[in-house]
């Protein structure tokens, strides 16, 4: 399979790890400390249940998806909601970028997807892991760039894993920051 490079116009930053591992905390944090700096950031999470849907059953959106619409937008008086139907496990990189091409985004930050992005080597990455053999079957399936370890296994392991820095969010969580704003160059 031949992948095509992600947009050089877009920064990317990759969150992966394993259920319950910091991902979330992980994103959460980043993006808080972020816009607090003035950058502007775009998100999106992969969910791992087939069977999800943000749309409510009976409510007018369903209905029309129900009927036959692949693309339903819903505006409200403070958001916009777009459900695409579309199978999420055949969906790229690229296509994914460009749902955020028309935003100005300084950084998207994607949180899982491993299975899309693990062996890109055009996407920059951060491992959230719960123990250090968690980190290792991470590793074991991740190609480079990876900027730093973080989650439950910062509070067990001082000094970086196979030369990556260990970052605990709770203690240094401005040390992350940081590395994420010199890897991506923004000012």
């Amino acid at each position: 399979m031949r992948l095509e490079r992600v947009d050089r116009d877009m920064r990317i930053l990759s969150v992966i790890g394993s259920s319950k591992s910091g991902k979330t905390s992980t994103v959460e944090y980043l993006i808080a400390r972020l816009t607090e700096k003035g950058f502007k950031i775009g998100s999106a999470k992969h969910v791992h249940h087939s069977n999800f849907t943000i749309d409510v059953e009976g409510k007018d959106t369903w209905r029309h998806t129900k009927a036959g619409a692949t693309r339903v937008v819903c505006v409200a008086e403070n958001e916009v909601t777009v459900f695409r139907k579309e199978h999420g496990p055949d969906y790229t990189l690229e296509r994914l970028v460009d749902l955020f091409k028309d935003g100005g985004f300084d950084l998207v930050i994607l949180e899982g997807f491993h299975w899309m992005l693990a062996k890109r080597e055009d996407v920059v990455k951060i491992v959230s892991a719960k123990d250090v053999e968690d980190v290792e079957n991470r590793l074991k399936g991740t190609s480079p760039p990876i900027i730093a370890i973080v989650g439950r296994v910062s509070n067990e392991e001082k000094g970086p894993i196979h030369g990556i820095p260990v970052i605990n969010m709770q203690k240094n969580g401005e040390q992350l920051v940081n590395v994420v704003t010199e890897q991506f160059k923004l000012n």
